[in-house]
């Protein structure tokens, strides 16, 4: 056959695809070596094969390959030059020409390898001509593997993206504004679910608290017409089993298969909202403590001579009473008249007691000094915390005491046992439905267990769920509804009785009721309690100043010291500084009020110890609040005995004898 027909395709004119156009065809017939060169100088690869042998290489195909020469490669099995795992496909692309009488095989994607062994991706197509007058197949290859390696970084990169997302700690979700196409598995979770697959075409607007509805889809509106990525948001999810989650969110306008989506990243703050609710509650609180020491001293000031005044009008009914029964005066009518006002004037003074109590109880409460570790009675501490509870449990529970007595003093600090103390009492009553103190009932005991000792906290209560009782010491954990309880309380009393090497167990049943009880170590035990020294007895010689500003207070404490001792009144520090220079040495003890005007009492100390060196030892300080830092210090400094106002008048004159038990050096026994 004519050697111009050589490369002759077995194809009409028409149906030749874009590598051989007519002019091509026209140079074919014309001038084949003219074509041979033309077709070497072709940038793009080619050979013809046929059966599987390599008949002709371009010399585009020969660098492709890493060849020098195409001799190299002429006669050879095409089959070499592929990975034996393409081997049963280009066998079939060759039988589709060879045998089955196509005449194209369409572009795929196969493995070289080159001289050295370097195996790279191509993307072969080919087509069937006459070459040397029978039919082979004439192959055109391109070199894939930058796009291949591009494709496949940015396979892996997408690989990697979905990884990251999966694994984010926030929550991802992926929706189309009505139904959720992904979520990872951080979302599940922060939701109450086990599987991400589980909220997959859920509708978005169920997982959307009621109160942010609205938000939320002027929200996706907004990002889904804009497409960028919006500020922060704040919102309530409902979760599994109605499960409410506070997030923040962020979103932005995405492609997601094809479709243009909102993803959405959301971080889990319902543990930072109940902090900042319940830092905005302590604020409150601390607030409200300042208050309430205020008040506390301004009505301790008072309190105090109401009291005093009140013991003296007792004393004086009863020495009336004594007078006019020695002197046969006293007759039937008199004699319940006098018992009837000695009563009356007894329960004012119960009254007035059980107010200095309270205010007592509320200072001990709010104290701001948290860090001073004290002598306690754990039974007043009780009684103390039932007093400020009273009105909590007072008509729902009748109250059982059994408290042991002579329990050792313990080492604590006084306003966080009692805060323990009060949450108990007020959970034992929160407990408790409606109001039946008949049938329902708070029994709190105290004793002693091996080396600590406890309170028990007992009530007649719903009781606690078994499934639920192992959660109730964690953090902002709450059965409670919302806005009646912080899940806080009985974590931060787990918290207080840690710090005292103690422990708070629970037992509870349902229906029941539940026990607590508070059990702290004997290896925070002061001493045991001894019998509190008597008040001197006999006229005591001595002159005692008094300073106070309030004029009450000056009076009935002066009124008390009369008695016994020669007593000076001050209704200042300026004052007092005057009497002192008149009288110097003939001052035997001074009982000074710390918050005064002008010269606090705390500066009138320090100008008495540089003035008169030795009488500062001989001060008893008085009360009604201290509310500076720097005083309490002062105070925790001395060995000075410190009344809280109001005190009994025993109290006073406790302190006051040691330092008056012996005659002043110019002065005479009254």
């Amino acid at each position: 056959m004519n050697q111009s027909n050589d490369l002759k395709p077995q194809l009409k004119k028409e149906e030749l695809i874009d590598y051989l156009e007519d002019d091509l065809m026209n140079s074919l017939s014309g001038s084949p070596e003219y074509f041979r060169k033309l077709i070497d100088l072709v940038p793009i690869a080619l050979m013809v094969v046929r059966h599987g042998l390599i008949l002709y290489v371009n010399q585009a195909y020969v660098r492709l390959m890493g060849f020098e020469k195409a001799n190299e490669l002429l006669g050879h099995w095409a089959m070499e030059l592929y990975p034996s795992e393409y081997h049963l496909e280009i066998e079939d692309r060759i039988k589709n020409i060879q045998q089955n009488g196509q005449v194209y095989n369409p572009p795929v994607e196969l493995q070289a390898i080159r001289k050295n062994g370097e195996k790279f991706f191509i993307e072969v197509e080919s087509i069937a001509v006459i070459y040397q007058g029978d039919t082979a197949q004439m192959i055109f290859v391109r070199d894939i593997s930058s796009r291949k390696k591009a494709q496949d970084d940015l396979r892996k990169s997408e690989e990697n993206f979905h990884n990251i997302i999966r694994e984010l700690q926030d929550g991802v979700l992926i929706t189309n504004g009505s139904q959720i196409l992904f979520a990872n598995y951080s979302f599940a979770q922060m939701l109450g679910y086990s599987f991400p697959s589980e909220l997959v075409e859920v509708l978005t607007s169920d997982l959307i608290h009621p109160d942010y509805q609205a938000a939320s889809r002027e929200r996706v509106e907004k990002v889904m017409k804009g497409g960028s990525a919006t500020e922060h948001a704040k919102f309530k999810l409902l979760g599994k089993n109605g499960k409410m989650v506070d997030v923040e969110s962020s979103c932005v306008s995405v492609l997601f298969n094809g479709e243009k989506v909102l993803m959405a990243v959301m971080r889990d703050i319902t543990v930072q909202s109940q902090m900042e609710r319940q830092a905005t509650l302590n604020d409150k609180l601390a607030t409200v403590g300042t208050l309430a020491a205020g008040v506390a001293h301004e009505v301790n000031n008072p309190l105090a001579y109401v009291l005093g005044n009140l013991s003296f009008l007792k004393e004086q009914l009863d020495e009336m009473k004594a007078r006019a029964w020695q002197k046969g005066s006293l007759d039937t009518e008199n004699q319940k008249l006098l018992t009837e006002m000695g009563d009356e004037v007894s329960d004012c003074i119960h009254g007035g007691e059980r107010i200095r109590d309270i205010v007592k109880d509320l200072k001990a409460f709010v104290r701001t000094n948290e860090d001073e570790v004290v002598k306690i009675d754990l039974n007043q501490m009780v009684e103390s915390a039932l007093n400020m509870t009273y009105h909590v449990f007072k008509q729902k529970a009748r109250l059982e005491k059994d408290l042991a007595a002579d329990l050792p003093f313990l080492m604590v600090h006084p306003g966080k046992i009692q805060q323990v103390f009060i949450n108990l009492i007020i959970n034992a009553a929160q407990s408790i439905e409606g109001n039946n103190p008949e049938r329902n009932k708070i029994r709190i005991r105290t004793g002693r267990a091996n080396h600590s000792l406890f309170v028990e906290f007992a009530d007649t209560g719903n009781g606690i769920p078994d499934d639920i009782l192992p959660r109730i010491f964690d953090p902002f954990f709450t059965t409670k509804p919302v806005g009646v309880g912080t899940g806080l309380g009985l974590s931060v009393c787990n918290e207080i009785l840690r710090l005292h090497q103690g422990n708070l167990e629970v037992r509870s049943r349902v229906g029941e009721g539940t026990t607590f009880t508070v059990y702290l170590p004997l290896n925070h035990e002061h001493q045991d309690k001894a019998a509190e020294p008597p008040v001197h007895a006999g006229i005591l010689c001595g002159r005692v100043l008094v300073v106070d500003d309030e004029p009450g207070n000056l009076e009935v404490i002066c009124r008390a010291l009369n008695k016994k001792y020669e007593v000076l009144k001050a209704p200042s520090g300026e004052e007092a500084m005057e009497i002192l220079k008149r009288e110097g040495d003939h001052v035997d003890a001074i009982v000074s009020d710390v918050n005064m005007p002008g010269i606090t009492g705390t500066t009138f100390y320090k100008i008495v110890a540089k003035t008169y060196p030795g009488l500062e030892k001989r001060f008893v300080f008085m009360t009604g609040g201290v509310f500076s830092e720097e005083t309490r210090s002062f105070l925790k400094s001395l060995s000075n005995p410190c009344l809280e106002k109001p005190f009994k008048f025993e109290d006073l004159l406790n302190a006051v004898a040691p330092l008056t038990g012996e005659p002043s050096k110019k002065s005479e026994c009254l």
